[in-house]
């Protein structure tokens, strides 16, 4: 009896080996998926997704200081915990019309190549998981300027949903404030 025991725990020992390999392999198939997380936005009557790595935090709108000679898109500075933070409107950069700032419109402080800014939105609807390979680019007719910032679009039943890419957006050279004195 003593050797049929031992028979029986070989043969479970093996059937774990196997099993603890069989789910390793499965664990490598699953991260050869790849999907990011994003915050999505609405900006007028369009969805907007905001890469949640990048993106710091929500907040209500304060009252922003508005500065002479900026660009359009930058509709003023705020004061976040003792830092000048920049509040940026992405209605113009993104082909939109400039418009009141709508009851209810939130900032959302986002990060990203030591450049740091509160993009202005109307509403957050929440956190989504995207597969990345079901991203499409652009359209050919979408303005430059346009898909100069954007990763691409996410169809999901007949409704678009439009991926910023942070990183080219904060780098862009009217996103920093020229700090020289004007003659």
């Amino acid at each position: 009896m003593h050797e049929e025991s031992h028979y029986e725990i070989d043969r479970i020992l093996e059937e774990m080996r196997t099993d603890y390999w069989r789910n390793l392999e499965v664990v490598a198939e699953d991260a050869e998926e790849t999907w990011s997380e994003y915050l999505i936005v609405r900006i007028g009557d369009k969805p907007y997704g905001l890469p949640a790595t990048g993106c710091r935090e929500v907040l209500k709108l304060p009252h922003l200081v508005r500065v002479p000679r900026l660009p359009v898109h930058l509709r003023g500075v705020f004061n976040l915990r003792g830092e000048i933070i920049a509040v940026t409107d992405l209605r113009p950069l993104l082909g939109h019309q400039v418009e009141e700032v709508v009851s209810g419109a939130r900032l959302v402080v986002v990060e990203s190549s030591e450049v740091r800014t509160a993009l202005l939105v109307d509403a957050v609807e929440g956190l989504s998981r995207v597969d990345d390979e079901r991203v499409e680019p652009l359209a050919e007719g979408a303005a430059q300027g346009v898909r100069d910032l954007v990763r691409g679009k996410l169809i999901e039943d007949d409704k678009v949903l439009v991926l910023i890419d942070l990183q080219r957006l904060l780098v862009r050279p009217d996103m920093v404030v020229d700090q020289k004195k004007q003659d």
